[in-house]
């Protein structure tokens, strides 16, 4: 929870986010684009990039355009008022500036406080020291999240997801989580739904867990879920349609529910947007329907955790 709320705080601190990917591992690539993809909904600045998986060299240069002692750059706005004559006043509690204008009255909004340092956080994946990072993001980051699976990581970064027995989307994904949380709070396509469907989706989002023996994100919604929400069983196309759109676009996931009918039974939504193979392999098992990518089924079990074991058995 902690891990969370820091990422959450300098996610929100930053408008400029750089992600950096090996391109030894295709993993990281799909990894990294997910994670842009949030970002950029959350109106950041964010890009992305490739490395080799080898040492960089290149030395730090500082920028030539700024002067090379100052932080800050105080911009006025002259407009219809002219600056005439500037001094200043060293205090106990700081510094005083007198400006004296001819024409127009100058006022506050005329006044631009700009840091000359750039700042950005940079989030790598699957970089398992600081000596491969770039000169030029090395000088722009203030702010390292390092992602990886490795264990030779050298755990460089202010915050280290390091865990070396898990897959590099699995340990990005709880990333990408807390992303999702942001953008319930700003995304405006929420306001347009009712209160209702907008708690089972995030029931469901917040559940969602990543299965590395299929490599499938998996969510499960329990009656009392639904309960909780006053939703019903038809507002489940809301979340598929949530999760397939571009505000997170998942690739592959399953996701179960309780259906309280009589007997109480598990159905689920396997959706697919690569593997159709995987689609095919359900299908054989269970009665289904197959809509474009995704595969709505039924099952004969009552329990949402042997349900999942059972599909997970199909799928590995």
């Amino acid at each position: 929870m902690e891990e969370a709320i820091k990422i959450k705080e300098w996610i929100n601190y930053y408008s400029d986010v750089a992600i950096l990917v090996s391109k030894a591992n295709t993993e990281t690539l799909e990894a990294g684009k997910a994670l842009l993809l949030s970002l950029r909904k959350l109106n950041k600045n964010a890009t992305l990039a490739e490395i080799e998986d080898c040492p960089q060299t290149e030395k730090i240069s500082k920028p030539s355009n700024n002067p090379p002692q100052a932080d800050f750059l105080i911009s006025i706005k002259e407009g219809g008022s002219k600056l005439s004559q500037l001094f200043y006043e060293k205090t106990s509690a700081g510094l005083n500036l007198f400006l004296k204008t001819d024409g127009k009255e100058l006022k506050k909004e005329d006044i631009i406080l700009k840091p000359l340092k750039q700042e950005q956080l940079l989030i790598t994946i699957g970089i398992d020291c600081y000596e491969k990072v770039p000169a030029n993001l090395k000088e722009k980051s203030n702010f390292i999240l390092n992602i990886d699976n490795k264990t030779n990581n050298q755990w460089f970064g202010d915050i280290n997801l390091i865990e070396y027995d898990k897959p590099i989307e699995e340990i990005s994904f709880r990333v990408i989580k807390v992303l999702g949380e942001m953008l319930f709070e700003k995304e405006s396509s929420f306001n347009f739904f009712s209160p209702v469907v907008v708690s089972l989706f995030k029931k469901a989002f917040l559940n969602l867990s990543f299965n590395k023996k299929s490599n499938i994100l998996i969510a499960k919604l329990s009656h009392l879920d639904f309960l909780e929400s006053k939703a019903q069983i038809t507002d489940i196309k809301f979340i598929l349609e949530k999760l397939t759109s571009e505000l997170f676009s998942f690739q592959n996931f399953l996701l179960l529910w309780e259906q309280n009918s009589s007997p109480l039974a598990v159905r689920g939504v396997f959706y697919s947007k690569q593997n159709q193979e995987n689609i095919e392999k359900i299908a054989k098992v269970f009665t289904a329907e197959q809509k474009n990518n995704s595969l709505i089924f039924k099952t004969k079990e009552t329990n949402l955790e042997k349900a999942e074991l059972q599909i997970i058995n199909i799928l590995s």
